[in-house]
This record gives structure tokens, sequence and C-alpha cells, in this order.
């Protein structure tokens, strides 16, 4: 990914859009489409996706590897930006601020799939950890015994309910296998990384958490214990929606991202308010 300089016509800060696993950067032109005009908008592809090559086994670098690429994206505009994330790519999004604040004006992640600290945490973190370890070892036994499809189906049906993969059409199921060796990797990074709850402490800037109250439970858990961890941030949850809203209802989320966005980017305290004269 080559680095750039930052050469908007408004002195906004721009946005940039992280997508989750099994998607690219595309699922963001929603977003794009409705901060035109305010907000230059730009929706990196992750490692493994969007033609991007795949990164190698996960190290004790947790997703170290797959931040460094957006970490010089964004260290190339020459200022702070917003930072966007969706589930993996909120993951890539929390990294990113806890090891380079200064890069970051504002933080808005749906449903991080952070997962790796609930596997030392207390009975119920222990109780998630065991339902997202269970679609893991799926998907990494499709891809063991070659029958990708067969891991792909517990993955896309955890996160969008039962016989969701088999109502999608020949051509996306067979998309959808292909990306099982990426979906594994996005795992295995996931869950190697380091840091644990009481260091998003760290994390200062204006940050919303956006959670979708028909998401699987530890998508909502895991939700919620960042929220309440990281120092001000504020808890959106959204009735009627799931894990994969940003994608196939964004109408829903996008207009809270810019809500988000635009009062970090001018404060209330800065706003100026039109005098109006008593009746």
């Amino acid at each position: 990914m080559t680095a750039h300089v930052f050469t908007a016509t408004h002195e906004n800060a721009p946005v940039v859009a992280l997508h989750s696993s099994a998607s690219t950067g595309q699922q963001w032109n929603s977003l794009a489409d409705q901060l035109a005009g305010r907000f230059d908008v730009s929706a990196p592809n992750l490692p493994g996706y969007g033609g991007t090559a795949r990164l190698g086994c996960a190290s004790s670098s947790g997703v170290a590897p797959v931040a460094e690429p957006i970490i010089d994206h964004m260290a190339g505009y020459g200022t702070a930006v917003h930072l966007v994330g969706h589930s993996h790519g909120a993951g890539v999004a929390l990294k990113i601020a806890l090891t380079r604040p200064e890069l970051v004006k504002s933080l808005t992640i749906y449903e991080p799939a952070t997962f790796h600290f609930l596997r030392t945490g207390d009975p119920e973190d222990r109780a998630r950890f065991r339902d997202i370890a269970t679609v893991r070892a799926a998907v990494a036994r499709g891809v063991a015994d070659n029958t990708p499809d067969a891991g792909m189906r517990t993955f896309i049906d955890f996160w969008n309910g039962s016989g969701s993969f088999d109502r999608f059409g020949e051509n996306t199921r067979r998309k959808f296998a292909a990306m099982a060796p990426v979906i594994l990797s996005d795992f295995a990074h996931g869950l190697a990384e380091r840091w644990q709850l009481h260091d998003l402490r760290r994390i200062h800037c204006p940050t919303l958490v956006l959670m979708g109250m028909d998401s699987p439970a530890v998508a909502q858990h895991v939700a919620m214990r960042i929220a309440e961890t990281v120092d001000h941030a504020r808890l959106a949850m959204l009735p009627g929606l799931g894990h994969m809203a940003p994608v196939f209802e964004p109408e829903w989320v996008n207009p809270r991202i810019f809500e988000h966005v635009a009062g970090a980017e001018r404060p209330a305290a800065n706003c100026y308010w039109p005098q109006r004269s008593a009746a």
C-alpha cells in the first residue's frame, strides 16, 4: 500500500475505514457517498482481501502485521484521521489507536473482533470465548479437510443467522469458500494479540462503540467490555441490527458514524449558533 499526501479541498480531517473479514474496502462505498463534500473517505483493503497479499502465520505480534500497511497509509496524510472499523477491521483500528495514538483523531468501532482477552477473563468471558473458538475450529477443519464451504457455512451462519450461507447463490458461496484460509489467518492474528482490557485506558480520543442488538452474544459482550473500559467512550446499541449491519444495512449505521466523526471534528464548543431574538 502506497502512502500519499492529503490534498483535500476542505479543512476536515480524512476518514479511514477498515472492513470486516470476508469483505473488502468497498463495503464503505455508501459511507463515502454520505460523507462526500464533508470528509474524504479512504477504505484500504486489509491483507488478503481485494487482491492484496495474504500474510503468513501469525506470531506473538498479533494484528501488528495487519496494521502496519494501514499505519503507513494513515501517516501519508500528514494529519490525524478519523479511524473507523468493523469487526476484524475494528480490531485493527484498536491496535492502531493503542500503538500510534497521534494518528487517530477519533475512533468509531462496530463490534470489534478482539476475542483474545476473553480467554483469561471471568466465567462469562470464558464462556463467550468458547463460542468463538467453536467457529474458528470449524473454519480450520474445513481448510484442513479441503471442505472450506463447510467451515464457511458455520462462519457465515454464526454472524448472519442459521441458513444464511445456503441462501446465497452458488457463485457467492464459492467466493466465501475461497476466503476460508484468509479468515483463518484473521483469527490467528487476532487471537495472538496480547493487549488486555486495562490497556485500552490509554485511548483518549473521542470513541464510539457500536453494537447491534441482534448480534451474537460474544460480539455484544466484547463491545460492552470495550466501551466500559475506554475513557469516556460512548456505546450505541442499535435495535434490529446484527453484526453485519455495516455491510447489509449501512443506512442505519452510517448516520451514527457521521454524527460521531462530525462531533469530533467540530465539537459543540467550537460551533456558532445563529442569534435568535425573543418573540
